[in-house]
């Protein structure tokens, strides 16, 4: 019933986009019996919306393939089905889709998919849910607790990874810098959760710039809130970051420091 409202739904905002044009804009938003959701766009202008349902299983990663050009697309990810009495106000998640590949992790959950063009769009895009592959590190016989401490970049140590048991015992505080010169640092901060025996997830992450200035003050320039990612540890015992968002962790390992 869901997915039939959802294209019912495109339809009726595809329709309403062709009236009257010449040169026939669409934004086509469908979701398929294959637990996956379409998307169509000719010249569709900005603003254009569609709904889509996804399911996310627990250990599905959201995986997107678009050909995306004149904007991008962003997707703003609510739990639950549109019209329940528990419907949120606010996303679970948001991501955005531009032309290429893309890969986000939310909760496992039924979610109901808010499709909204950002520029004058052209392309297609399927959105799509993936099991993650176990990772082989997972059989190393580690333990979340093995990657509490701090960590160092492992060739320039220009960045350090902090990770500190919650007091409530149930997840882990993350604190990252990296700096980038004598007038910037990097910072994120998140509160990560173990999944299996060698993998801390995290979906809150903040990051931000710190400024530091000739006249001995200092000023923060928020970059993002809400990022994924995880942690990880490989057969060296050094640290891995997986950063969903920029790909910050991209081919970087960190080491024991404390």
């Amino acid at each position: 019933m869901k997915r039939i409202f959802a294209m019912f739904l495109s339809a009726l905002l595809a329709a309403s986009l062709l009236s009257g044009c010449g040169e026939k804009p669409l934004f086509g938003v469908s979701t398929e019996d294959d637990n996956s959701i379409s998307i169509t766009a000719v010249k569709a202008p900005d603003g254009s919306v569609g709904l889509g349902y996804l399911t996310v299983g627990e250990r599905d990663e959201v995986v997107v393939e678009s050909t995306i050009q004149g904007g991008q697309i962003r997707l703003r990810y609510m739990r639950g089905v549109l019209g329940s009495e528990d419907f949120p106000d606010e996303p679970t998640a948001e991501s955005t889709i531009t032309e290429g590949v893309m890969r986000i992790t939310i909760e496992p959950g039924e979610y109901t998919v808010g499709v909204i063009a950002e520029g004058k769009l052209d392309g297609e895009a399927r959105i799509y849910t993936e099991a993650i592959v176990q990772s082989l590190e997972d059989d190393l016989g580690y333990s979340p607790d093995d990657m509490a401490g701090v960590w160092a970049e492992k060739i320039a140590g220009r960045g350090n990874i902090e990770i500190r048991k919650g007091e409530a015992g149930d997840g882990y505080e993350v604190l990252i810098t990296w700096g980038a010169s004598a007038e910037e640092t990097y910072v994120w901060t998140m509160t990560a959760r173990a999944e299996g025996s060698n993998l801390l997830r995290y979906e809150d992450a903040r990051h931000s710039i710190l400024h530091f200035h000739e006249d001995g003050t200092d000023s923060e320039e928020l970059v993002y809130e809400n990022g994924t990612g995880s942690f990880s540890l490989n057969s060296a015992y050094e640290l891995m970051w997986q950063d969903d968002v920029e790909d910050a962790g991209l081919d970087t390992v960190f080491v024991r420091a404390d």
